[in-house]
């Protein structure tokens, strides 16, 4: 096997040189348009062959190590005064698993509890490479379920903001159902920091 990273031989899908390297990102927060905190633990730039493995069936292997690095390391970390969902974007599985069911499930903690199914998107279009115009015009019309409107709280998680579409978009429906978004967690943020 070879390290998705650097491409050396390694027992492991990131070696260990890489994934020191790879965690010595800073967490960067970026606020989209209508005031929502969007916090993202690396650039895009810098771990893209790793989000890239989401689209190999083997890939939940590498997305369950750094999600365990980051989103649950931060979940220990998270206090609050009352129970918040953890709400995927779309969490869908492809390939055989979600990504962002792995996140969420990274997510969980004595404050935060994963909701899966908590969003589903009606238009399944796929944003990766289309510019902001197109992802304006193609909104992914979330349907929330039933089981979000027992938390008053959510994060939302996905694995890249790019434009911020779908993250404003996912607020506004559970605003919709009476749910707060405090804010979303994301792994790597496509805008330049």
């Amino acid at each position: 096997m070879r390290c998705v990273v650097c491409e050396r031989l390694s027992f492991k899908a990131i070696c260990n040189e890489c994934l020191r390297k790879i965690l010595k990102e800073e967490q960067h927060t970026r606020i989209l348009e209508g005031g929502l905190k969007v916090h993202s633990f690396f650039s895009y730039a810098s771990i893209s062959p790793i989000l890239l493995t989401k689209h190999h069936f083997w890939g939940h292997r590498i997305l369950q190590k750094i999600a365990f690095h980051t989103f649950a390391d931060f979940a220990e970390k998270f206090e609050f005064e009352e129970k918040v969902a953890a709400v995927a974007i779309d969490d869908r599985p492809i390939n055989g698993y979600s990504h962002t069911a792995i996140l969420i499930h990274a997510l969980k903690s004595v404050s935060i509890i994963p909701v899966y199914g908590a969003l589903r998107a009606k238009n399944s279009v796929k944003y990766s490479g289309q510019s902001y115009e197109f992802r304006r015009k193609n909104p992914r019309c979330f349907i929330a379920s039933k089981n979000i409107k027992k938390f008053k709280y959510a994060i939302l998680a996905d694995d890249v903001v790019t434009s911020g579409l779908t993250l404003k978009e996912a607020k506004e429906t559970l605003e919709k159902e009476g749910v707060d978004t405090l804010f979303a967690l994301v792994l790597a943020d496509a805008k330049d920091n």
